[in-house]
């Protein structure tokens, strides 16, 4: 997938597309998260990005899965989940 050098121009195809117009918990989630990447990669060169985006995600995933569980399951009614996927 060719994807433009400009974060700011990155979008999701398809049907994620009317996903992302939707205001949910698990969107508003998903948004944080890129906004905190696209801010990361600000401070280096356009030809490192996408390696650095990579290596972010990769050692940051385990955290943010954790604490976007522990909200859906919160929204949900109940507490954390004591099962860890």
């Amino acid at each position: 997938m060719d994807m433009p050098d400009d974060p700011a121009n990155w979008s999701l195809p398809g049907p994620a597309d009317s996903f992302a117009d939707a205001q949910s918990p698990e969107t508003e989630f998903l948004q944080t998260q890129l906004a905190v990447i696209e801010a990361y990669l600000q401070r280096f060169p356009g030809e490192q990005r996408d390696l650095r985006a990579l290596a972010w995600i990769e050692a940051h995933a385990g955290d943010y899965r954790q604490q976007w569980q522990a909200q859906a399951a919160s929204r949900r009614g109940r507490g954390p989940s004591a099962r860890a996927c």
